[in-house]
């Protein structure tokens, strides 16, 4: 009977003892972005770190962009495979549009190029799909095609930020996207930002909320006139990818 009753003390403290201990650390998602201006105007991966932080996720993101940069530009350049050399967990690759064949053979034939360094070191990679030109509005489902072909040719994530964009232009055309030509404005970024993080940092069932909701349109600081249309455009193109057929 004592020796029941020690085993049963001691089982106790061994369960209050775990309960105190601290929970184990979670570490950050380290993503590093390799593109062009379409990824650092508007600052899109120290947006994307601050959004998740500010939910409650770890981040850390840097990114190898420069000025009219393709991803062959960036291969013979050398600099962002030293980046990837450094270890993350995902590698997001992005160029333009890419609607033409020529320029959707180079996206897809370097991002087979970049797969290999990127899984060597181990991460997995990612394609940003962007937009078209803001006078090539037509030019949207190549973009989609260009960047969704890229994504399965490296058994890569798909961040489909360029579908965001149309489902949002589909439902206003008076929303301001473009800050020139190609660049996104205020909202063009936010709506990036958003995507981006939706599909890197998925929601949970019960998760994804009015309040949670609100925490990221706070963070971001869009509009509460536009927060429905963009959140709406971003899980739309994350869960109900349009069909191009």
């Amino acid at each position: 009977m004592r020796r029941a009753l020690l085993a049963f003390v001691l089982a106790l403290c061994a369960l209050a003892a775990f309960a105190q201990s601290p929970a184990p650390e979670v570490k950050p998602l380290r993503i590093l972005f390799v593109g062009n201006s379409l990824t650092f105007t508007g600052d899109i991966p120290g947006r994307l770190e601050k959004l998740a932080r500010a939910m409650g996720r770890k981040a850390t993101v840097e990114s190898a962009a420069y000025p009219d940069y393709s991803l062959e530009d960036h291969w013979r350049d050398g600099r962002a495979l030293t980046a990837i050399k450094k270890g993350w967990d995902i590698v997001v690759l992005q160029q333009g549009p890419s609607t033409q064949d020529d320029s959707r053979a180079q996206l897809v034939d370097f991002s087979k190029r970049f797969a290999k360094p990127i899984r060597e070191a181990g991460a997995k990679p990612a394609l940003y799909m962007v937009w078209p030109l803001q006078q090539r509005m037509g030019d949207f489902r190549s973009v989609i095609t260009s960047y969704r072909q890229a994504a399965a040719a490296v058994d890569g994530i798909v961040l489909p930020v360029g579908e965001a964009w149309l489902r949002a232009l589909s439902a206003d055309k008076r929303i301001r996207l473009y800050s020139d030509p190609i660049h996104p404005a205020s909202l063009g970024g936010d709506l990036a930002v958003l995507t981006l993080y939706l599909s890197l940092f998925p929601a949970g069932q019960y998760e994804f909320d009015d309040a949670f909701i609100a925490k990221a349109a706070n963070a971001l600081e869009i509009p509460q006139e536009r927060r429905e249309l963009l959140f709406d455009a971003a899980t739309r193109a994350i869960d109900e990818p349009m069909s191009l057929k």
